[in-house]
């Protein structure tokens, strides 16, 4: 069986499930989770709040992973999806997880993250960012030759016009590639 960590981003952390960006729209959280149930993986998709600790959460979920790969899950069958911010946490996760498990990462190399993070990522990742994304739309090559840890390290750019919005919906611009790295094996 397939596991997924989707990792919402930070809006839902301020407005909760229903948010709604001025610029970009409402957030389709549950409707992203469903998709992703929809692929026969189980889904652990949990609801950060402001309050949240961005470490402790990354440790959290990092043990999380472990235990499943405990259990005998293969590293392989495991996926962390991230979006913006939740993408920065998944990035966290990949830099102490040692693990060849899978990340797909949304929206989530910017300028604050090159900045203030001095991670080496570990697993398979996937780098997906928007073509006319002002918040996080760089390009992940900073985070590719950075991390020599990762088994394998690539990026695609998509091109929606939807700026950071991107991620706020299962576009098939990303959710396409994302299903498919998924499934990838060892």
């Amino acid at each position: 069986m397939k596991h997924i960590f989707y990792l919402h981003g930070m809006i839902i952390e301020v407005q909760g499930i229903h948010a709604v960006s001025p610029q970009f729209g409402p957030y389709e959280y549950t409707t992203i989770v469903d998709s992703l149930k929809a692929t026969g993986a189980e889904v652990h998709a949990e609801v950060r709040t402001e309050k949240t600790d961005f470490n402790e959460f990354g440790k959290k979920i990092s043990k999380e992973i472990d235990d499943l790969i405990a259990k005998g899950v293969s590293p392989s069958d495991i996926t962390v999806i991230g979006a913006s911010k939740g993408g920065m946490i998944a990035m966290y996760i990949s830099d102490m997880n040692i693990n060849k498990v899978n990340y797909v990462l949304l929206g989530s190399s910017s300028d604050y993250s090159r900045k203030n993070f001095d991670w080496n990522l570990h697993g398979n990742i996937l780098g997906i960012y928007e073509k006319s994304d002002t918040v996080a739309g760089n390009s992940y090559q900073y985070w590719i030759d950075k991390s020599t840890n990762a088994t394998s390290f690539e990026q695609l750019q998509i091109n929606t016009g939807l700026g950071h919005g991107f991620l706020y919906t299962p576009h098939a611009a990303w959710f396409g590639p994302a299903r498919k790295w998924m499934n990838q094996t060892d």
